[in-house]
C-alpha cells in the first residue's frame, strides 16, 4: 500500500510531466489564431462558400484537450480542424465539397503556397517551421441524426453529427462517410464534468476571476493529463513500431469510460489503465470499441484485420501500468525521474522535474 505522502509526490511528479508534455500557452493562442484566420477567409463576403456559412473548428486532441508535444523537436504539431458547410448531401456531392473548400484556399496566395498534395479526406496547410504545426482541414456538412437518436445516442451528442468526405468513397455519395467530432467532444467533458467544474471554480478562485473568465482550455483534469501521459508513453513505446502503436481514439475513449472522477492524478491514471482493458468487448469473436456517439462504429475495426494490434495494444496497457508502479516505489526524486525516462523520455522528464525541483523551492522559501 502507497503511503499518502509519497502518493501526493508523486501524483506532482506526474502533473508536472503532464504539463510538460501539454501544448505551450503560446503556441496553442498562435494555432487558434491561424485556424480562425483561415475560417474568416472561407467565409468572407465574397467568397463562393459564404452563402453555406462555413464554420470552422478543432476536433480531436486539440478540441479536448490532450494535445502531446512531439518525441522530436523536428516534429511538427497535428492540428485537426473541420469546414463544416451548411448544404443538404441531396444538393452535393463529396468531391464537389471537397473541391470547393481547395478552390478557396487556393484562392489566397499565402495558403495556396502552403498546400500539400491533396489528401484523402482533408486539405493540409503547412506553416513555416517556427510554427511547428499544421492544420489538416475536413470539409463537412449535417448528416440527418435521427437514425443516431433511434439507437439511443443523447439528442445533445446526436444534433451535431455530420457527413464527410472521403476519396476512396466519393462513387458512393448517397452513402456519404459519417462523423460526429463535436458530439463526441461533449460526451468527452460529461464524463469528466464534476471534476471539471471543481477545478474550473478553484482556478477561478486562484486568479481572482469569475468561473465565466476562466477559459475551458486553461482546466486540465486528470483525465485529460491522463490521457496525456498514457499517448507519451505510447509514442515512445511504438518510436520504431509506428503502424503498431495504439490509436489516440481508442486511448481517449477507453480511458473516458474507466474514469471515475478521480481528483489525485496517480489514483486516476493507475485506475484507468487497470480498467480499460475490461471494457473492450467481444461480438462474435470479433472485438469492439464502440463509438460512444454512434454505437454502430468500432473504433477498433483494423484489429480484425491486423490481430497484432489488440496484442500490441494490451502488452502497452500492462507495460505502462509496471512503468508507472515501479517509478513510483523510487526513493528521492532523481532515482523517479531516471525510471521515468525511460518510459516517457528524456526531454519531457527532464523539464517536469526542473518544475518540481522549482516548486519544492518556492515552498521552502
Amino acid at each position: 500500500m502507497l503511503d499518502m505522502e509519497k502518493k501526493h509526490q508523486f501524483s506532482r511528479m506526474l502533473l508536472y510531466l503532464a504539463e510538460a508534455l501539454d501544448i505551450s500557452e503560446s503556441r496553442y493562442q498562435e494555432a487558434v489564431e491561424k485556424y480562425k484566420a483561415v475560417g474568416k477567409w472561407l467565409g468572407k463576403e465574397d467568397s463562393p462558400l459564404a452563402p453555406f456559412n462555413p464554420d470552422i473548428h478543432p476536433q480531436g486532441s486539440f478540441a479536448l484537450g490532450t494535445v502531446v508535444k512531439p518525441v522530436f523537436r523536428e516534429d511538427e504539431y497535428d492540428i485537426d480542424l473541420v469546414c463544416r458547410l451548411s448544404v443538404s448531401k441531396n444538393l452535393i456531392t463529396q468531391q464537389h465539397l471537397k473541391k470547393m473548400v481547395g478552390y478557396r484556399l487556393k484562392e489566397n496566395r499565402t495558403y495556396a503556397g502552403m498546400l500539400e498534395v491533396e489528401g484523402r479526406k482533408c486539405w493540409t496547410l503547412h506553416y513555416a517551421d517556427g510554427a511547428k504545426f499544421h492544420l489538416d482541414i475536413l470539409p463537412a456538412i449535417p448528416d440527418d441524426f435521427k437514425w443516431l437518436v433511434r439507437l439511443g445516442v443523447p439528442y445533445e451528442f446526436a444534433m451535431h453529427a455530420m457527413c464527410i468526405t472521403d476519396k476512396e468513397k466519393w462513387h458512393l455519395d448517397k452513402d456519404w462517410p459519417r462523423s460526429n467530432p463535436k458530439g463526441y467532444a461533449q460526451w468527452f467533458r460529461q464524463r469528466m464534468i464534476t471534476v471539471f467544474k471543481s477545478q474550473r471554480r478553484f482556478l477561478a478562485d486562484q486568479l481572482g476571476a469569475s468561473i465565466e473568465d476562466v477559459p475551458d482550455y486553461k482546466v486540465k483534469t486528470p483525465l485529460q493529463r491522463t490521457i496525456q501521459i498514457l499517448k507519451r508513453h505510447r509514442d515512445v513505446m511504438f518510436t520504431d513500431d509506428p503502424d503498431g502503436r495504439p490509436i489516440s481514439i481508442i486511448i481517449t475513449t477507453l480511458a473516458a469510460q474507466a474514469y471515475n472522477n478521480e481528483t489525485n492524478l496517480y489514483d486516476a491514471l493507475m485506475s484507468i489503465v487497470t480498467g480499460m482493458p475490461k471494457l473492450i468487448r467481444s461480438h462474435n469473436g470479433i472485438l469492439f470499441v464502440s463509438n460512444p456517439v454512434n454505437p454502430q462504429e468500432n473504433f477498433a475495426d483494423k484489429w480484425r484485420e491486423h490481430p497484432d494490434r489488440a496484442n500490441k495494444f494490451q502488452k502497452w496497457l500492462i507495460q505502462a501500468e509496471k512503468d508507472i508502479s515501479s517509478a513510483v516505489e523510487y526513493q528521492g526524486t532523481e532515482k523517479i525521474a531516471d525510471r521515468l525516462k525511460l518510459a516517457f523520455g528524456e526531454r519531457a522528464v527532464n523539464e517536469a522535474t526542473f518544475a518540481y525541483g522549482q516548486k519544492i523551492i518556492k515552498t521552502a522559501d
